[in-house]
C-alpha cells in the first residue's frame, strides 16, 4: 500500500491543490493528514472541503483545538488573529472538524499530529523530546507534523541509541525502514514550511517495500501571499511564506 502522508496545510489553497495533483500523479492508495488543516491562510473553507473529498483521514491539530475550544493562550499573536478570522469564514463547519480523529493506527504505525505524549502541542525537536516519545512509541512508525520542519528521529531497538534524521540540502528525505530501529518521522508542512524552502512538503510511505520518500515542489506562493494582504490577515503569515 502506498500512503500519502501530509500535515499542517494551513488555509493556504494553492499549495494544498498541489499536494493533491503530486498524489494524483505518484497514484497513493489513501491520504492521510496529520492536522491542521486550517489557520494562518486566507482559504479555510475551501481547504477543509477538499480535505474531506480526497483524505480517507484527517486528524485534529492544534489550530482545530484552538477553534473548537476558542482558546487561543499557547498562540502567538499573528496566529491568534488569523483563527478569530477563521471561526467567522468556517461557523458551519466547526461540528464537523469536531469529528476528525485525534490520532490514527494501522498496525505498527501511528499518525498523530505533534507528539504521542501531548497530542496537540509538543515539539519534537531535541534527542530529549524523541527519547520521551520513544518510550511511548508500541508500534515501529509514528508520522508527526505540527514543527514544518521535516526530519526526525531513528532509534536502535538493540542498544536504545537515538540519532537525528536531517532532510538533505534541497529538503527531501528518503528513509529505508529497518527491523531493528524505530523511527519518529515529520512530514514537514504543505502550506508553511520552515526550513529554509518555500516548496510543499509531499510524502509516500510504501508500506511493502517499507520505503518512505518526502518530496517538495513548487506552488505560487505569491498568490497566496496577496490573498492574505486582500483579507486583511497579519504580515507576517505572508512573509512566512517565502521560507525565510
Amino acid at each position: 500500500m502506498r500512503i500519502g502522508i501530509i500535515s499542517d496545510i494551513h488555509s493556504n489553497l494553492e499549495s494544498f491543490e498541489r499536494a493533491l495533483f503530486y498524489f494524483e500523479k505518484n497514484k497513493i492508495d489513501k491520504l492521510i493528514i496529520c492536522g491542521d488543516v486550517i489557520g494562518y491562510g486566507p482559504d479555510p473553507e475551501r481547504c477543509i472541503n477538499l480535505a474531506e473529498n480526497f483524505a480517507e483521514v484527517i486528524l485534529r491539530g492544534n489550530h482545530e483545538e484552538g477553534i473548537i475550544n476558542k482558546e487561543f493562550i499557547r498562540f502567538k499573536e499573528y496566529a491568534r488573529i488569523s483563527l478569530e478570522w477563521t471561526i467567522k469564514e468556517i461557523n458551519e463547519k466547526i461540528e464537523k472538524i469536531k469529528g476528525w480523529k485525534e490520532i490514527e493506527k494501522m498496525e505498527d504505525i501511528i499518525f498523530v499530529h505533534a507528539s504521542l505524549t501531548d497530542i496537540f502541542y509538543k515539539y519534537i525537536l531535541k534527542l530529549k523530546d524523541a527519547e520521551e516519545e520513544f518510550e511511548k512509541l508500541e508500534g515501529k512508525i509514528c508520522f508527526v507534523g505540527h514543527t514544518h520542519i521535516p526530519g526526525g528521529f531513528i532509534k536502535k531497538i538493540e542498544n536504545g541509541k537515538i540519532e537525528k534524521i536531517i532532510s538533505d540540502f534541497s529538503g527531501k528525505m528518503e528513509i529505508e525502514i529497518k527491523e531493528d530501529f524505530k523511527y519518529i518521522i515529520n512530514v514537514g508542512s504543505v502550506g508553511f514550511p520552515r526550513d529554509g524552502f518555500p516548496f510543499v512538503c509531499v510524502s509516500i510511505y510504501d508500506t511493502d517495500r517499507r520505503f518512505f520518500k518526502l518530496d517538495r515542489i513548487e506552488y505560487d506562493y505569491k498568490k497566496t501571499i496577496q490573498k492574505i494582504i486582500e483579507k486583511g490577515l497579519p504580515s507576517k503569515i505572508g512573509s512566512l511564506l517565502k521560507g525565510f
